[in-house]
């Protein structure tokens, strides 16, 4: 008895230690994703979004039959991020396998931690959505109180069934799970009576999974699901920063083709470059994520003069972040040994300058369609600025890092 005692107390400590191993690393990354300038970009997106909200809702119809099948759509949608965290690693199928019995206590507190990031977004998202429950559907605080409580059930009963799934015998749909949530919080929209008669159905059902014990752990489903929680978690931060945990898959994206047609290549060198922009996941994400930030704050922001300023610093942004594309292939041996020249600067402002100019054309398109044609001259502005940015800044900084 005692020596199980101890065992059990191993995994807990395990746990525990893997759990703050993993609170590190998160917060190491999480300061570059916070940096300043992301910061105050969110700020100018919560506050537009806050007031464009304020605004428009006094002015929207009340009960409208779409009203409540889009706020319950928006709450399954709400419910879908965080999953079971379990920090299992690939050793863990050879050196901890005769542990199942233990896997319990190992994944305690892994499941009370996995509940945070849900728990908090769905928390935003109730608080976001409560002044349009209760003006346009009429509402009161008791009624949305008991749809807010049905929310952080439903998650929990989520993370319990993935956590009962570690098993061989326990399986779940998370389509058929997300169908199930989207019709019961419809009809508790719908209906008082449905919503105290779902929120008694799901104590019960609570309860009832809760009491279910783990039994015969899959190994090797608990490693891929962890590795990719893991590897969704890294191509976040991956948008941000370098995050060498990531594993990186390189593939060719042949609907980007065409965009190779208006450059064509000179020599090697920007071949080489111009491929490795459309086909690394780093760079491309990082050109899409930042444009699509242009745009959604261009949509939040009313005051063109301040859209200007901050498309402008977006694309200041991109351009500064893409500068490594000039050490790409530095370390690489066959790069050196083929017959071409070293010096790449001329090809990195080329590769950079067509992906800068890309993205400015599509924030103009977007401005053109929502501001229509008072942002002409604004958009040629922002021309301006780009190409003094490509023709100024990028030769003088590529330089300096040669």
């Amino acid at each position: 008895m005692k020596f199980f005692q101890e065992s059990r107390c191993k995994m807990d400590n395990l746990a525990k230690r893997r759990l703050a191993e993993n609170t590190k690393r998160n917060l190491r990354y999480l300061r570059l994703v916070f940096n300043d300038f992301f910061v105050l970009a969110l700020i100018f997106l919560f506050g537009g979004f806050m007031y464009w909200y304020a605004q428009s809702l006094p002015k929207i119809p009340n009960n409208l039959w779409f009203y409540k099948p889009i706020l319950a759509m928006a709450f399954t949608v709400g419910l879908i991020p965080g999953e079971l965290v379990t920090l299992i690693k690939k050793a863990d199928l050879q050196f901890l396998f005769v542990k199942d019995s233990e896997m319990t206590v190992y994944l305690q507190n892994l499941k009370k931690y996995s509940l945070v990031l849900p728990y908090i977004i769905l928390t935003l998202l109730i608080g976001i959505a409560f002044p349009f429950a209760g003006i346009k559907l009429g509402m009161q605080f008791w009624e949305y109180l008991i749809i807010a409580v049905l929310l952080y059930l439903l998650k929990a009963i989520y993370l319990q069934l993935e956590y009962l799934s570690l098993s061989f015998q326990y399986h779940y749909s998370k389509v058929l799970f997300y169908l199930i949530a989207f019709l019961g919080i419809y009809a508790s929209l719908l209906d008082f009576a449905a919503s105290v008669a779902l929120l008694i159905a799901l104590i019960g059902f609570t309860i009832y999974i809760f009491s279910q014990k783990l039994e015969s752990f899959d190994w090797t489903k608990a490693y891929e699901k962890e590795r990719i929680r893991q590897n969704r978690v890294f191509i976040f931060y991956s948008m941000f920063t370098d995050v060498s945990e990531k594993a990186i898959v390189i593939k060719r994206r042949k609907y980007l083709d065409f965009w190779l047609n208006f450059q064509k290549a000179k020599n090697a060198n920007q071949f080489l470059l111009q491929r490795n922009l459309l086909r690394n996941p780093d760079y491309i994400s990082l050109l899409v994520r930042m444009t699509i930030f242009a745009i959604l704050l261009s949509f939040m922001v009313t005051d063109m003069n301040m859209v200007l300023i901050l498309s402008a610093l977006v694309v200041f942004l991109t351009a500064y972040q893409l500068l490594p594309i000039k050490r790409l292939y530095q370390r690489h041996i066959m790069y050196h040994v083929m017959p071409i020249k070293r010096d790449n600067i001329r090809e990195v402002k080329s590769v950079v300058t067509w992906a800068l100019l890309l993205q400015v054309i599509m924030i103009v398109i977007f401005w053109i369609v929502i501001f229509k044609i008072s942002v002409l001259l604004n958009a040629a502005i922002l021309l301006i600025f780009m190409l003094l940015i490509a023709n100024i800044y990028l030769p003088l900084k590529l330089k300096k890092k040669n």
